[in-house]
C-alpha cells in the first residue's frame, strides 16, 4: 500500500461495502436470525488500536482493530460518537417525557438506518398526536422512513407506559392500513423508554400482525452497540422492498387491486406540502392568503354540490392547512373499459360544476385520481384554479406540456367553461393507451377542437361515454 493511501480514511469504502443489500429478501421466519448477523469480518470498519480497545463490550460485531495505518475516523465520529456520549436530557431527574428521548432514538435507530440504506431514504418525525378529531389510522407514526416514496420503516414511542394510553406495539399496528398488496412485510420498531423492539407488520387474510423480531435496551453505551448490527441489516432489506413495491405495481392486471403507500409526503415547492394519510390528503401552505382563497374556492363556491369530486374535512388558520376527502392515487387506466369508466365520473363532476357557472381550468390526470376506498370510483380534485365563467383575462400557464394540457383561448383572453371540455380530450390523448375505439377518438378530437364553440358541452361527452359503454356492453366499440 503506498504511504499516502495508508493515511486515508477507508470509511467510505466500508461503508460502500455495507450499503450493497442482500440477494434476496428474508422470509418472515428468518428475519429475527437474520438481523443479528453480522457483516463478515473483512467489511468490519478497522479501527486504531487504542481507540478500538477503549470502546464498550460489543464492538466487535462491525468494528475490527487495524493492522495498518488504516483507521476508520469519519464513522467514530459520525456514529460512533453519539451513540457512546452520554445524552444530558436523559439523566435521571430529566427522563421524564417523550421528547427527551428522541435524540437517543434518532442517534442509535433512525440515522444508522438511514446511513445504510443504499437507495435514499427520507425520515419525517412527527410529535405525538393528543387529537381525538380523527382516527388513529389517520394519524402518523411518530416516525415514518420513505424509500422510493413508500413507507416501509415506521416508529412508534412513548416515554413510559401510562395508564389509558395505548403502548406503541398497539398503535403502530392501528395506524397501519395494508395497502402492499402480497409484499411480505414492513418494518419497524416500537420504544418504550430504553427498550427499543424491532418488529415487522405483515398481513394475514384481514389482519395486521406483528411479530417481535429483536430487543435492544438503550441504556448504556455497550448496550447501543448492539444495535447497529440490526439497524444495517434492515437498512439493506427496504430498497429491496421497494423494489418489490414497484414489481407488484408494473405488474398488476386488474385495478380492483393497487398498491400505493398508505402514508405519503409531497413537497410541492415554495413551502407547500402534501401530505396523505390512509384516509384524507392534507395540504399546508406557504401563503395565509393563498390557503384562504382555495378554502373559499370549496367552501363556499363548491359546498359540496359537486359529485366525485373532493371535499374539505377539516380546516386550520393556525397550521395554513387543508384537510381533504377522499384519499386518492394516481393511477392510469389501464384499458379502454376503465378509461371510459373514469371519464364517466370527471363529466359527470363537470356537468354539476358548469351548471353552477363555474369552471376547473387544470384538468389532467394528476387531477384525477383513483379513490383508494372504492373498487373503481374516480374523482376530480385540485379546484385551485376554479373560477366563474365566462373570464375575459388571459390566464397565464407555464410548463413543459402547457401548450397542449391547457385550451389555447386561456391564454388570448376570453375563455368560458369548454375549457374543461378540452381537459377531457387532453384526458384522453394523454391516458397512455393504444388502439382506442373509434368513438373515444372521435370525442377526443371533438374536445381538443381549436374552436371552442364547435366542442361539445361536459353534458353531451356524458351521454357520448354512455352510448359507448352501452355498445360495449352489447357488443364491441
Amino acid at each position: 500500500m503506498p504511504p499516502m493511501m495508508e493515511l486515508q480514511d477507508p470509511t467510505d469504502y466500508y461503508m460502500a461495502c455495507l450499503r450493497v443489500p442482500p440477494t434476496t429478501l428474508p422470509s418472515l421466519f428468518e428475519l429475527p436470525w437474520h438481523l443479528q448477523e453480522p457483516p463478515p469480518e473483512e467489511y468490519r470498519f478497522p479501527l486504531r488500536r487504542d481507540v478500538f480497545r477503549d470502546l464498550p463490550p460489543g464492538k466487535e460485531v462491525l468494528f475490527t482493530a487495524s493492522n495498518e495505518l488504516l483507521d476508520c475516523r469519519a464513522i467514530v465520529y459520525d456514529v460512533l460518537g453519539p451513540i457512546i456520549r452520554m445524552n444530558p436530557s436523559l439523566s435521571a431527574a430529566t427522563a421524564t417525557s417523550r421528547d427527551s428521548y428522541i435524540g437517543l432514538w434518532d442517534d442509535c435507530i433512525n440515522r444508522i438506518v438511514s446511513k445504510f440504506c443504499e437507495a435514499e431514504m427520507v425520515v419525517i418525525r412527527k410529535p405525538s398526536s393528543l387529537s381525538t378529531d380523527q382516527p388513529l389510522l389517520d394519524q402518523w407514526p411518530n416516525v415514518t422512513g420513505f424509500v422510493k416514496n413508500y413507507c416501509l420503516w415506521r416508529g412508534e414511542e412513548i416515554d413510559q407506559p401510562r395508564e389509558g394510553q395505548l403502548g406503541p406495539s398497539s398503535s403502530i399496528v392501528e395506524k397501519l392500513l395494508w395497502t402492499y398488496m402480497d409484499l411480505p412485510y414492513v418494518l419497524g420498531y416500537y420504544a418504550v423508554g430504553y427498550m427499543v423492539t424491532f418488529c415487522a407488520l405483515s398481513r394475514l387474510q384481514d389482519r395486521i400482525m406483528l411479530t417481535d423480531l429483536y430487543s435492544v435496551d438503550l441504556s448504556s453505551p455497550s448496550e447501543r452497540l448492539k444495535a447497529l448490527v440490526p439497524c444495517w441489516r434492515i437498512a439493506g432489506l427496504l430498497p429491496l422492498l421497494a423494489d418489490r413495491c414497484l414489481n407488484i405495481l408494473h405488474n398488476v392486471g386488474s385495478y380492483k387491486q393497487f398498491l400505493f403507500s398508505d402514508f405519503e409526503r409531497i413537497d410541492l415547492g415554495s413551502g407547500n406540502i402534501m401530505e396523505m394519510t390512509p384516509n384524507t390528503v392534507v395540504r399546508s401552505f406557504s401563503s395565509k392568503k393563498k390557503w384562504a382563497a382555495v378554502k373559499e374556492i370549496y367552501d363556499q363556491i363548491l359546498d359540496h354540490r359537486i359529485p366525485h369530486a373532493e371535499f374539505i374535512c377539516r380546516a386550520s388558520e393556525n397550521d395554513a392547512t387543508l384537510a381533504f376527502k377522499p384519499r386518492g392515487c394516481k393511477f392510469k387506466p389501464l384499458n379502454c373499459d376503465q378509461l371510459v369508466e373514469a371519464l364517466k365520473y370527471v363529466t359527470k363532476a363537470l356537468v354539476a360544476l358548469h351548471d353552477l357557472s363555474f369552471m376547473h381550468r387544470d384538468l389532467c390526470w394528476d387531477k384525477v385520481l383513483r379513490r383508494t376506498d372504492s373498487e373503481n370510483e374516480w374523482f376530480v380534485c385540485g379546484f385551485d384554479e376554479a373560477v366563474g365563467a365566462p373570464q375575459i383575462y388571459p390566464h397565464p400557464v407555464a410548463g413543459v406540456d402547457a401548450r397542449g394540457r391547457y385550451a389555447p383561448e386561456m391564454g388570448r383572453g376570453l375563455h368560458g367553461v369548454k375549457v374543461d371540455v378540452w381537459g377531457v380530450g387532453h384526458l384522453i390523448k394523454t391516458c397512455g393507451l393504444t388502439n382506442l375505439p373509434k368513438m373515444l377518438k372521435e370525442l377526443q378530437n371533438r374536445c381538443l377542437d381549436q374552436n371552442p364553440e364547435q366542442r361539445p358541452t361536459a353534458a353531451d361527452c356524458y351521454h357520448h361515454l354512455l352510448q359507448l359503454q352501452s355498445a360495449s356492453s352489447s357488443a364491441t366499440y
